[in-house]
């Protein structure tokens, strides 16, 4: 199965690349009895809209019904990663410059504040009008947090 997921990957990047997305996220496995290919999407100009996951679940249908690479029943799933996204390292730290974010440390340490700049060897969050730094690889996990 792992095959089968690596040229599904390969063909739903071709696929986002001419849509002028990114995959985030892909996986296929068995949920409540049913198989589940999961494919989550990014846009790196903003953010994903209904119609963006729309669309591509309809190119995406379009060939996985035409190639058959999977030898089973499932279902097909296309969705963003969400306004509290998981964010993946430098390059999502610099494009979230401004945006709230949480970031859990490797030494215990949980901060949530604005991120105010990320550069290759430190990274400075806005916590409340105080700043803190830290090096991106002493990020354990980030994320965006939802702000009301």
């Amino acid at each position: 199965m792992k095959d089968v997921l690596e040229s599904v990957k390969s063909e739903v990047e071709k696929i986002l690349l001419s849509m002028g997305l990114e995959l985030f996220d892909i996986s296929f496995k068995k949920e409540r009895g049913r198989w589940v290919l999961r494919i989550i999407i990014d846009d790196p100009n903003g953010y994903v809209s209904i119609a963006q996951c729309e669309n591509v679940s309809v190119k995406v249908s379009d060939y996985l019904d035409r190639e058959d690479p999977i030898p089973h029943s499932y279902v097909l799933e296309v969705s963003s990663p969400g306004l509290d996204r998981p964010l993946r390292g430098l390059n999502d730290y610099k494009r979230f410059v401004g945006k709230l974010a949480k970031f859990w440390l490797v030494n215990g340490q949980v901060h949530v504040g604005r991120i105010e700049s990320a550069q290759e060897n430190q990274i400075v969050l806005d916590v409340l009008g105080e700043k803190i730094t830290f090096r991106p690889e002493d990020v354990k996990r980030s994320r965006l947090e939802i702000e009301f």
